[in-house]
Protein backbone atom coordinates (compact mmCIF):
# COMPACT_ATOMS: atom_id res chain seq x y z
CA UNK A 1 0.00 0.00 0.00
CA UNK A 2 1.05 3.39 -0.77
CA UNK A 3 1.78 4.30 3.42
CA UNK A 4 5.26 2.17 3.35
CA UNK A 5 6.05 5.04 0.28
CA UNK A 6 6.30 7.90 2.37
CA UNK A 7 9.53 9.89 1.80
CA UNK A 8 10.10 11.44 5.24
CA UNK A 9 7.69 9.01 7.19
CA UNK A 10 10.36 7.82 9.16
CA UNK A 11 8.70 7.26 12.17
CA UNK A 12 6.44 3.99 10.92
CA UNK A 13 8.15 1.01 11.71
CA UNK A 14 8.71 -2.15 9.25
CA UNK A 15 6.37 -4.35 11.38
CA UNK A 16 3.38 -1.99 10.28
CA UNK A 17 4.28 -1.64 7.01
CA UNK A 18 4.84 -4.94 6.25
CA UNK A 19 1.03 -5.52 7.49
CA UNK A 20 -0.40 -3.04 5.67
CA UNK A 21 0.18 -5.53 2.58
CA UNK A 22 -2.90 -7.49 3.80
CA UNK A 23 -5.39 -4.69 4.77
CA UNK A 24 -8.97 -5.59 3.73
CA UNK A 25 -10.40 -2.78 1.26
CA UNK A 26 -13.72 -1.84 1.70
CA UNK A 27 -15.70 0.02 -0.97
CA UNK A 28 -17.90 2.98 -0.87
CA UNK A 29 -19.83 4.52 -4.39
CA UNK A 30 -22.12 7.39 -5.19
CA UNK A 31 -24.35 4.63 -6.49
CA UNK A 32 -24.05 1.73 -3.94
CA UNK A 33 -26.57 1.48 -1.12
CA UNK A 34 -26.12 1.35 2.66
CA UNK A 35 -28.32 -2.02 2.67
CA UNK A 36 -27.41 -4.63 6.04
CA UNK A 37 -26.92 -7.10 3.49
CA UNK A 38 -23.79 -5.82 1.05
CA UNK A 39 -20.95 -6.68 2.99
CA UNK A 40 -18.83 -3.44 0.79
CA UNK A 41 -15.88 -5.62 -0.06
CA UNK A 42 -16.15 -5.37 -3.68
CA UNK A 43 -17.21 -2.18 -6.00
CA UNK A 44 -20.79 -4.80 -7.07
CA UNK A 45 -21.42 -4.77 -2.82
CA UNK A 46 -20.13 -1.18 -2.73
CA UNK A 47 -21.97 1.13 0.35
CA UNK A 48 -23.13 4.54 -0.56
CA UNK A 49 -21.99 6.55 2.01
CA UNK A 50 -18.34 7.08 4.29
CA UNK A 51 -20.71 7.43 7.08
CA UNK A 52 -22.11 4.14 6.75
CA UNK A 53 -18.23 2.56 5.87
CA UNK A 54 -17.10 3.88 8.94
CA UNK A 55 -19.68 2.03 11.29
CA UNK A 56 -19.15 -0.85 9.65
CA UNK A 57 -15.69 -1.48 9.07
CA UNK A 58 -13.48 -2.43 12.39
CA UNK A 59 -10.66 -1.14 13.62
CA UNK A 60 -7.53 -2.43 12.33
CA UNK A 61 -5.36 -1.87 9.16
CA UNK A 62 -8.40 -1.75 6.45
CA UNK A 63 -9.15 0.64 3.62
CA UNK A 64 -12.10 2.45 2.64
CA UNK A 65 -12.49 2.89 -1.14
CA UNK A 66 -14.28 5.98 -2.18
CA UNK A 67 -15.19 6.32 -5.79
CA UNK A 68 -15.54 9.30 -7.89
CA UNK A 69 -18.25 11.70 -7.38
CA UNK A 70 -19.34 14.08 -4.44
CA UNK A 71 -20.01 12.46 -0.77
CA UNK A 72 -22.52 14.85 1.70
CA UNK A 73 -21.46 14.62 5.25
CA UNK A 74 -24.32 15.89 7.93
CA UNK A 75 -22.20 15.24 10.72
CA UNK A 76 -18.59 14.53 11.62
CA UNK A 77 -16.99 11.33 10.02
CA UNK A 78 -14.29 9.41 12.46
CA UNK A 79 -12.34 7.31 11.04
CA UNK A 80 -11.84 4.00 13.40
CA UNK A 81 -8.21 3.61 14.19
CA UNK A 82 -5.49 1.62 11.35
CA UNK A 83 -7.96 2.45 8.85
CA UNK A 84 -7.18 4.06 5.82
CA UNK A 85 -9.61 6.70 3.73
CA UNK A 86 -8.69 7.04 -0.05
CA UNK A 87 -10.56 8.52 -2.55
CA UNK A 88 -9.80 8.41 -6.84
CA UNK A 89 -8.12 11.54 -6.23
CA UNK A 90 -8.65 15.03 -4.92
CA UNK A 91 -10.44 16.07 -8.35
CA UNK A 92 -11.84 13.28 -8.59
CA UNK A 93 -13.62 12.58 -4.84
CA UNK A 94 -15.02 15.18 -3.03
CA UNK A 95 -16.72 15.12 0.57
CA UNK A 96 -19.10 18.33 1.12
CA UNK A 97 -20.75 19.59 4.39
CA UNK A 98 -24.45 19.74 3.98
CA UNK A 99 -26.03 22.99 3.83
CA UNK A 100 -28.21 22.29 7.20
CA UNK A 101 -24.66 21.69 9.41
CA UNK A 102 -24.82 23.59 12.57
CA UNK A 103 -22.35 26.05 13.01
CA UNK A 104 -21.67 27.90 16.47
CA UNK A 105 -21.87 31.84 16.69
CA UNK A 106 -18.17 32.01 17.44
CA UNK A 107 -14.80 29.61 17.38
CA UNK A 108 -11.88 29.56 19.56
CA UNK A 109 -8.82 27.38 20.30
CA UNK A 110 -8.89 24.65 17.30
CA UNK A 111 -12.66 24.49 17.06
CA UNK A 112 -15.26 22.30 18.30
CA UNK A 113 -15.27 18.51 17.15
CA UNK A 114 -19.24 18.81 16.22
CA UNK A 115 -18.01 21.40 13.48
CA UNK A 116 -15.36 19.10 11.73
CA UNK A 117 -16.17 17.05 8.59
CA UNK A 118 -13.58 14.59 9.50
CA UNK A 119 -12.86 14.00 13.75
CA UNK A 120 -9.81 11.68 14.64
CA UNK A 121 -9.81 12.46 18.08
CA UNK A 122 -7.25 9.69 20.10
CA UNK A 123 -7.48 7.80 16.38
CA UNK A 124 -4.25 6.14 15.82
CA UNK A 125 -2.56 4.65 12.48
CA UNK A 126 -5.14 6.47 9.48
CA UNK A 127 -3.95 7.73 6.62
CA UNK A 128 -6.46 10.28 4.71
CA UNK A 129 -5.52 10.73 0.98
CA UNK A 130 -6.51 11.63 -2.65
CA UNK A 131 -9.66 13.18 -2.16
CA UNK A 132 -11.28 17.02 -1.36
CA UNK A 133 -12.66 18.41 1.41
CA UNK A 134 -14.58 21.24 1.72
CA UNK A 135 -17.53 23.13 3.02
CA UNK A 136 -19.36 25.05 -0.21
CA UNK A 137 -20.07 28.78 0.75
CA UNK A 138 -21.56 30.86 2.27
CA UNK A 139 -22.69 28.30 4.60
CA UNK A 140 -18.88 27.43 5.90
CA UNK A 141 -17.80 24.95 8.89
CA UNK A 142 -14.87 25.33 11.27
CA UNK A 143 -12.53 22.85 8.94
CA UNK A 144 -11.88 19.67 7.30
CA UNK A 145 -9.65 17.34 9.92
CA UNK A 146 -9.57 18.08 13.60
CA UNK A 147 -7.12 15.46 15.62
CA UNK A 148 -7.17 15.60 19.58
CA UNK A 149 -4.49 12.74 21.19
CA UNK A 150 -3.70 10.97 18.00
CA UNK A 151 -1.38 9.77 16.59
CA UNK A 152 0.55 8.15 13.29
CA UNK A 153 -2.15 10.04 11.70
CA UNK A 154 -1.08 11.16 7.36
CA UNK A 155 -3.14 13.23 5.43
CA UNK A 156 -1.54 13.36 1.77
CA UNK A 157 -2.45 14.17 -1.80
CA UNK A 158 -5.92 16.31 -0.24
CA UNK A 159 -7.22 19.44 -0.96
CA UNK A 160 -8.82 21.20 1.75
CA UNK A 161 -10.72 24.31 0.85
CA UNK A 162 -13.14 27.01 2.07
CA UNK A 163 -13.60 26.20 5.77
CA UNK A 164 -14.17 29.27 8.64
CA UNK A 165 -11.81 28.66 10.90
CA UNK A 166 -8.86 26.23 10.96
CA UNK A 167 -8.67 24.09 7.77
CA UNK A 168 -6.46 21.20 9.58
CA UNK A 169 -6.25 21.09 13.38
CA UNK A 170 -4.10 18.71 15.70
CA UNK A 171 -3.68 19.25 18.79
CA UNK A 172 -1.49 16.78 21.52
CA UNK A 173 -0.63 14.53 18.75
CA UNK A 174 2.49 12.44 17.93
CA UNK A 175 3.84 11.82 14.48
CA UNK A 176 1.27 13.99 12.53
CA UNK A 177 2.24 14.02 8.29
CA UNK A 178 0.61 17.01 5.92
CA UNK A 179 2.08 16.29 2.61
CA UNK A 180 1.23 17.19 -0.75
CA UNK A 181 -1.66 19.23 -0.04
CA UNK A 182 -3.50 21.93 -1.52
CA UNK A 183 -4.92 23.88 1.40
CA UNK A 184 -6.96 26.62 -0.09
CA UNK A 185 -8.94 29.88 1.72
CA UNK A 186 -9.46 27.28 5.15
CA UNK A 187 -9.86 30.06 7.82
CA UNK A 188 -12.16 32.52 6.19
CA UNK A 189 -13.59 34.00 9.55
CA UNK A 190 -12.08 35.73 12.23
CA UNK A 191 -13.53 35.01 15.99
CA UNK A 192 -11.29 37.51 18.15
CA UNK A 193 -8.08 36.82 16.24
CA UNK A 194 -7.64 35.02 13.33
CA UNK A 195 -6.92 30.83 12.95
CA UNK A 196 -4.56 28.91 10.67
CA UNK A 197 -5.53 27.06 7.26
CA UNK A 198 -3.16 24.42 9.31
CA UNK A 199 -3.70 25.11 12.93
CA UNK A 200 -1.31 22.94 15.72
CA UNK A 201 -0.83 23.04 19.69
CA UNK A 202 1.86 20.76 21.30
CA UNK A 203 2.36 18.19 18.35
CA UNK A 204 5.43 15.93 18.32
CA UNK A 205 7.56 14.02 15.92
CA UNK A 206 5.51 15.61 12.86
CA UNK A 207 6.25 17.63 9.23
CA UNK A 208 4.57 19.40 7.28
CA UNK A 209 5.97 18.89 3.80
CA UNK A 210 5.63 19.87 0.19
CA UNK A 211 2.21 21.52 0.65
CA UNK A 212 0.74 24.37 -1.07
CA UNK A 213 -1.23 27.04 1.53
CA UNK A 214 -3.03 29.93 0.21
CA UNK A 215 -5.14 32.45 1.15
CA UNK A 216 -6.70 35.47 -1.09
CA UNK A 217 -10.04 35.87 1.09
CA UNK A 218 -9.81 36.64 5.25
CA UNK A 219 -7.09 37.35 7.50
CA UNK A 220 -5.87 34.01 8.06
CA UNK A 221 -2.34 32.18 9.08
CA UNK A 222 -0.53 30.02 6.74
CA UNK A 223 0.45 27.71 9.59
CA UNK A 224 -0.17 28.55 13.31
CA UNK A 225 1.09 26.52 15.76
CA UNK A 226 2.72 26.60 19.34
CA UNK A 227 4.54 24.06 21.48
CA UNK A 228 6.42 22.19 19.00
CA UNK A 229 8.66 18.96 19.75
CA UNK A 230 10.94 17.75 16.86
CA UNK A 231 8.77 19.54 14.12
CA UNK A 232 9.54 19.89 10.20
CA UNK A 233 7.99 22.48 8.16
CA UNK A 234 9.46 21.64 4.56
CA UNK A 235 9.23 22.56 1.22
CA UNK A 236 5.60 24.02 1.33
CA UNK A 237 4.47 27.58 -1.00
CA UNK A 238 2.71 29.55 2.11
CA UNK A 239 1.20 32.74 0.61
CA UNK A 240 -1.59 34.46 2.33
CA UNK A 241 -2.96 37.87 2.35
CA UNK A 242 -3.65 38.53 5.51
CA UNK A 243 -1.61 37.34 8.84
CA UNK A 244 2.05 35.65 8.63
CA UNK A 245 2.99 32.67 6.99
CA UNK A 246 4.07 31.10 9.88
CA UNK A 247 3.98 31.79 13.63
CA UNK A 248 4.61 29.70 16.57
CA UNK A 249 4.28 32.45 19.73
CA UNK A 250 4.55 32.17 23.02
CA UNK A 251 5.17 28.54 24.22
CA UNK A 252 8.59 26.76 24.76
CA UNK A 253 9.78 24.90 20.95
CA UNK A 254 12.19 22.04 20.86
CA UNK A 255 13.68 21.51 17.26
CA UNK A 256 10.80 23.45 15.09
CA UNK A 257 12.63 23.36 11.87
CA UNK A 258 11.35 25.92 8.82
CA UNK A 259 13.25 24.90 5.80
CA UNK A 260 13.01 25.27 1.99
CA UNK A 261 9.80 27.21 1.70
CA UNK A 262 8.42 30.15 -0.39
CA UNK A 263 7.31 32.55 2.36
CA UNK A 264 4.84 35.22 1.39
CA UNK A 265 4.88 36.76 4.80
CA UNK A 266 6.48 37.07 8.05
CA UNK A 267 7.89 33.83 10.22
CA UNK A 268 6.58 35.06 13.94
CA UNK A 269 8.50 32.90 16.50
CA UNK A 270 8.42 35.35 19.71
CA UNK A 271 8.68 34.27 23.30
CA UNK A 272 8.90 37.25 25.36
CA UNK A 273 11.06 35.81 28.34
CA UNK A 274 13.89 33.59 27.55
CA UNK A 275 12.06 29.98 27.05
CA UNK A 276 13.48 26.37 27.95
CA UNK A 277 17.54 25.19 26.95
CA UNK A 278 15.99 23.14 23.73
CA UNK A 279 18.89 20.81 24.81
CA UNK A 280 16.71 19.64 27.84
CA UNK A 281 15.06 17.57 25.16
CA UNK A 282 18.16 16.61 22.68
CA UNK A 283 17.38 19.83 20.53
CA UNK A 284 20.54 21.74 19.09
CA UNK A 285 17.88 24.76 18.78
CA UNK A 286 14.55 26.14 19.55
CA UNK A 287 13.96 27.13 16.44
CA UNK A 288 15.75 27.16 12.85
CA UNK A 289 14.91 28.94 9.51
CA UNK A 290 16.77 28.10 6.92
CA UNK A 291 17.37 27.82 2.79
CA UNK A 292 13.83 29.58 2.76
CA UNK A 293 12.75 32.33 0.11
CA UNK A 294 11.30 34.74 1.82
CA UNK A 295 9.42 37.84 -0.12
CA UNK A 296 8.26 40.13 2.68
CA UNK A 297 10.52 42.77 4.23
CA UNK A 298 9.29 41.51 7.74
CA UNK A 299 10.87 38.68 7.73
CA UNK A 300 11.20 37.02 11.17
CA UNK A 301 9.78 38.59 14.44
CA UNK A 302 11.70 37.56 17.57
CA UNK A 303 12.45 37.39 20.49
CA UNK A 304 13.55 33.75 20.77
CA UNK A 305 16.47 32.45 22.59
CA UNK A 306 18.65 29.17 20.53
CA UNK A 307 16.87 30.68 17.32
CA UNK A 308 19.36 29.99 14.11
CA UNK A 309 18.16 31.85 11.16
CA UNK A 310 20.45 31.32 7.87
CA UNK A 311 20.85 30.66 3.96
CA UNK A 312 17.67 31.82 3.40
CA UNK A 313 17.50 34.29 0.19
CA UNK A 314 15.30 37.30 1.77
CA UNK A 315 14.12 39.15 -1.08
CA UNK A 316 11.90 42.09 -0.07
CA UNK A 317 9.23 43.07 -2.21
CA UNK A 318 7.19 44.94 0.16
CA UNK A 319 7.94 47.91 2.18
CA UNK A 320 8.06 48.90 5.76
CA UNK A 321 9.97 46.02 7.49
CA UNK A 322 13.06 44.82 9.30
CA UNK A 323 14.77 41.46 8.65
CA UNK A 324 15.04 40.45 12.89
CA UNK A 325 13.07 42.07 15.30
CA UNK A 326 13.03 41.42 19.16
CA UNK A 327 9.72 42.87 20.29
CA UNK A 328 10.04 43.00 24.39
CA UNK A 329 10.96 40.97 26.73
CA UNK A 330 14.01 39.80 28.41
CA UNK A 331 15.94 37.30 25.87
CA UNK A 332 19.64 36.17 26.82
CA UNK A 333 19.81 35.22 23.67
CA UNK A 334 21.63 33.23 21.61
CA UNK A 335 20.44 34.04 18.16
CA UNK A 336 22.54 33.44 15.34
CA UNK A 337 21.89 34.98 11.91
CA UNK A 338 24.32 33.25 9.17
CA UNK A 339 24.95 32.99 5.75
CA UNK A 340 21.50 34.81 4.34
CA UNK A 341 20.98 36.48 0.75
CA UNK A 342 18.82 39.92 1.66
CA UNK A 343 17.88 42.10 -1.13
CA UNK A 344 16.31 45.58 -1.40
CA UNK A 345 16.01 45.71 2.46
CA UNK A 346 14.38 49.18 3.52
CA UNK A 347 14.80 49.61 7.03
CA UNK A 348 17.43 46.87 9.00
CA UNK A 349 19.01 44.26 9.48
CA UNK A 350 18.54 43.94 13.17
CA UNK A 351 15.89 46.32 15.67
CA UNK A 352 14.75 46.44 18.92
CA UNK A 353 12.50 47.94 21.10
CA UNK A 354 11.74 47.32 24.28
CA UNK A 355 13.13 44.82 26.73
CA UNK A 356 16.74 42.96 26.96
CA UNK A 357 18.26 41.62 23.81
CA UNK A 358 21.40 39.58 24.32
CA UNK A 359 23.55 37.41 22.42
CA UNK A 360 22.56 37.69 18.93
CA UNK A 361 25.32 37.27 16.30
CA UNK A 362 25.14 38.30 12.67
CA UNK A 363 27.59 37.18 10.16
CA UNK A 364 28.40 36.18 6.54
CA UNK A 365 25.19 38.25 5.68
CA UNK A 366 24.54 39.81 2.07
CA UNK A 367 22.74 43.00 2.91
CA UNK A 368 21.49 44.85 0.06
CA UNK A 369 19.90 47.84 1.17
CA UNK A 370 16.68 49.71 -0.84
CA UNK A 371 16.07 53.38 -1.17
CA UNK A 372 13.18 54.11 1.55
CA UNK A 373 13.49 57.79 1.61
CA UNK A 374 12.42 59.00 5.04
CA UNK A 375 11.86 55.34 6.73
CA UNK A 376 15.29 54.13 5.57
CA UNK A 377 16.51 52.58 8.57
CA UNK A 378 20.20 51.82 10.11
CA UNK A 379 22.12 48.78 9.76
CA UNK A 380 21.86 47.07 13.04
CA UNK A 381 19.30 49.51 15.74
CA UNK A 382 18.55 49.68 19.60
CA UNK A 383 17.70 52.49 21.74
CA UNK A 384 19.97 52.47 24.77
CA UNK A 385 22.71 50.52 25.76
CA UNK A 386 20.93 48.86 28.98
CA UNK A 387 18.41 46.80 26.28
CA UNK A 388 21.31 45.22 24.97
CA UNK A 389 24.23 42.80 25.38
CA UNK A 390 27.07 41.26 23.51
CA UNK A 391 25.48 41.99 19.88
CA UNK A 392 28.57 40.59 17.74
CA UNK A 393 28.13 41.75 13.70
CA UNK A 394 30.80 40.20 11.48
CA UNK A 395 32.30 39.36 8.09
CA UNK A 396 29.00 40.73 6.52
CA UNK A 397 28.45 42.37 3.37
CA UNK A 398 26.38 45.60 3.76
CA UNK A 399 25.53 47.92 0.38
CA UNK A 400 23.66 51.17 1.02
CA UNK A 401 22.29 53.10 -2.30
CA UNK A 402 25.06 55.51 -3.18
CA UNK A 403 21.95 58.70 -3.03
CA UNK A 404 21.02 57.20 0.27
CA UNK A 405 24.04 55.98 2.96
CA UNK A 406 22.83 54.41 5.79
CA UNK A 407 24.47 54.49 9.14
CA UNK A 408 26.13 51.37 10.73
CA UNK A 409 24.47 51.98 13.96
CA UNK A 410 23.26 54.17 16.82
CA UNK A 411 25.77 56.73 18.51
CA UNK A 412 23.75 57.84 20.76
CA UNK A 413 22.92 56.58 24.30
CA UNK A 414 26.07 54.00 25.00
CA UNK A 415 24.66 52.07 22.14
CA UNK A 416 28.33 51.02 20.15
CA UNK A 417 29.49 50.15 23.82
CA UNK A 418 27.12 46.65 23.56
CA UNK A 419 27.74 45.74 20.01
CA UNK A 420 31.51 44.19 18.71
CA UNK A 421 31.39 45.06 14.92
CA UNK A 422 34.56 43.88 12.70
CA UNK A 423 35.68 42.44 9.47
CA UNK A 424 32.22 44.01 7.35
CA UNK A 425 32.57 45.09 3.77
CA UNK A 426 30.40 48.34 3.91
CA UNK A 427 29.51 50.33 0.72
CA UNK A 428 27.72 53.42 1.39
CA UNK A 429 27.34 52.84 5.15
CA UNK A 430 28.25 55.87 7.22
CA UNK A 431 30.08 56.00 10.85
CA UNK A 432 31.54 52.08 10.38
CA UNK A 433 33.35 51.01 13.42
CA UNK A 434 37.36 50.54 13.18
CA UNK A 435 38.30 47.28 12.10
CA UNK A 436 35.72 47.02 9.41
CA UNK A 437 36.27 48.12 5.32
CA UNK A 438 35.21 50.35 3.05
CA UNK A 439 34.53 49.87 -0.46
CA UNK A 440 33.31 51.49 -3.65
CA UNK A 441 31.68 48.62 -5.11
CA UNK A 442 31.04 44.86 -3.27
CA UNK A 443 32.96 43.27 -5.54
CA UNK A 444 30.34 40.40 -6.46
CA UNK A 445 29.81 38.28 -9.62
CA UNK A 446 27.57 40.08 -10.55
CA UNK A 447 25.83 37.63 -13.24
CA UNK A 448 24.12 34.23 -13.45
CA UNK A 449 21.28 33.07 -11.24
CA UNK A 450 20.34 35.09 -7.97
CA UNK A 451 21.29 34.48 -4.82
CA UNK A 452 24.20 32.28 -6.71
CA UNK A 453 26.51 33.14 -8.26
CA UNK A 454 25.36 36.72 -8.68
CA UNK A 455 26.52 37.39 -5.00
CA UNK A 456 29.81 35.08 -5.40
CA UNK A 457 32.94 36.89 -5.10
CA UNK A 458 34.28 38.27 -8.81
CA UNK A 459 37.31 36.12 -8.56
CA UNK A 460 40.50 36.22 -6.25
CA UNK A 461 40.95 39.92 -6.32
CA UNK A 462 37.74 40.67 -5.17
CA UNK A 463 37.41 42.49 -1.59
CA UNK A 464 35.98 39.36 -0.47
CA UNK A 465 38.29 36.67 -0.72
CA UNK A 466 39.62 35.74 2.51
CA UNK A 467 38.76 38.92 4.52
CA UNK A 468 36.65 37.50 7.13
CA UNK A 469 37.56 36.24 10.94
CA UNK A 470 36.61 32.96 11.55
CA UNK A 471 33.30 32.65 13.55
CA UNK A 472 33.26 28.69 13.55
CA UNK A 473 31.69 28.52 10.11
CA UNK A 474 33.93 25.94 7.18
CA UNK A 475 35.38 28.41 4.86
CA UNK A 476 38.02 27.56 2.23
CA UNK A 477 41.18 29.90 1.32
CA UNK A 478 43.32 31.24 4.25
CA UNK A 479 40.51 33.27 5.36
CA UNK A 480 36.76 33.18 5.48
CA UNK A 481 35.38 35.27 2.20
CA UNK A 482 32.69 38.13 3.65
CA UNK A 483 29.46 37.79 2.86
CA UNK A 484 26.87 35.13 2.98
CA UNK A 485 28.61 32.20 -0.18
CA UNK A 486 31.78 31.28 0.42
CA UNK A 487 32.72 30.66 -3.23
CA UNK A 488 33.37 26.74 -3.96
CA UNK A 489 31.52 26.87 -7.28
CA UNK A 490 28.79 25.43 -5.96
CA UNK A 491 25.48 26.55 -6.67
CA UNK A 492 23.24 28.06 -3.44
CA UNK A 493 19.89 26.12 -3.49
CA UNK A 494 16.94 27.77 -1.86
CA UNK A 495 13.31 27.23 -2.02
CA UNK A 496 10.75 24.39 -2.30
CA UNK A 497 12.49 22.35 -5.05
CA UNK A 498 15.23 22.30 -2.87
CA UNK A 499 13.27 20.66 -0.15
CA UNK A 500 13.91 16.86 0.01
CA UNK A 501 10.35 15.29 -1.34
CA UNK A 502 9.15 18.33 -2.08
CA UNK A 503 8.48 17.81 -5.99
CA UNK A 504 5.20 19.37 -7.22
CA UNK A 505 4.90 22.59 -5.41
CA UNK A 506 3.88 24.80 -7.70
CA UNK A 507 2.39 28.43 -7.49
Amino acid sequence: MERSHHVGAWWLAAGWLAATAHADVFYVAVDGADDPARDGRSPASAWATPAHACTRVPAGLHRIQLGPGEFVLREPLRVPSGVELVGAGRDATRMVASAEWPIAPSLTGIGPAAEFLIVLDRATNVAIRDLELASPPPRLIAGAIRAVGGADLSIERVRVRDFRWNGLAFELSHRVAVRHCEILNASRERHGHHGGLIRTRWIFDSEVVGNRIVSTDGGAYGYKGSGHERVRILGNWIEVAGEFAIESAHENEYGLEIAYNLLTRCVSVPKGGQGADPAERGCAWSVRIHHNVMTDSYAVEGPRNHLEVDHNWIRCEKPGGRIYTHHGGVNHGPVRIHHNVIENADRGLIWMNEGLAEDIEAAHNTVIFAEAGPRAGRVVDAWSSERLNRWVIRNNVLVAPATEPRRFMPLERGVPSKITATHNLCVNIRDVPEGNFTAEVPGFRGEGARPCPFYAPAGPDSPLVDRGVESGFPFRGTAPDLGAIEWDGEPFRVGPDAAPGSAGVTR
